[in-house]
């Protein structure tokens, strides 16, 4: 039997994920999301005593969607590499089935209007995805630099492999540029080539009288 408790809430959040999106979040006031959601506004203080708390919500249950589609898959992957590998196709993947809340989570990466506390927690969600990375630094095929850059320029490269992929006419296209955008983030991982160019710098030294 359906929970219209449980029904309210969910058409609050569903609102609030597209006005968020189109309007930003000055340019959403609750009065719209109840009147929106079909709820009177009191219903929605009921559920979220602020605007800043509904959003946390949204913020914290996006995450928390995104990270376990993204991570479906990686303990059958031998190593670091193919691992991340599967991590950017199912977030290509879920971003494509899922463009409002990928716009979402770009919007509030680094919003003031998402609490400290909220952020953490939304991050604790990829614990999984800095594992991995420290797998590939133990195994010498990443490499060591910044965690939060990192996950950074990987976000950002996916995003652009979301909005190519959108414009692509045919599945033999769409998988071309999928395979194009995880060898160009892997290349950026990568630590091999930090490796081969240090190998021939020794090797000039060596070669010098």
């Amino acid at each position: 039997m359906p929970d219209p408790a449980s029904d309210k809430k969910e058409a609050i959040l569903k609102t609030a994920l597209s006005l968020f999106v189109e309007r930003g979040f000055f340019g959403t006031p609750t009065s719209l999301i109840s009147k929106e959601a079909g709820v009177a506004t009191g219903t929605l203080f009921f559920y979220f005593k602020t605007k800043e708390a509904l959003i946390d919500t949204l913020y914290l249950r996006v995450k928390a969607e995104a990270a376990e589609a993204m991570g479906k898959g990686i303990d059958r992957e031998p190593d670091a590499k193919t691992k991340l590998r599967r991590v950017g196709r199912n977030a290509v993947t879920w971003g494509i089935a899922n463009p409002e809340k990928i716009t979402f989570m770009e919007l509030f990466a680094h919003s003031p209007f998402v609490s400290t506390s909220a952020h953490e927690e939304g991050m604790s969600h990829f614990l999984f995805l800095e594992n991995i990375i420290r797998d590939g630094i133990r195994e010498g095929t990443v490499q060591d630099i910044d965690r939060h850059l990192l996950f950074c320029m990987m976000a950002s490269a996916i995003s652009a492999m979301i909005g190519r992929i959108s414009t692509a006419k045919t599945r033999a296209e769409r998988e071309m540029v999928i395979d194009q955008g995880l060898d160009y983030i892997w290349n950026g991982l990568s630590s091999e080539k930090g490796g081969e160019m240090r190998n021939k710098k020794a090797g000039k030294k060596d070669m010098i009288p």
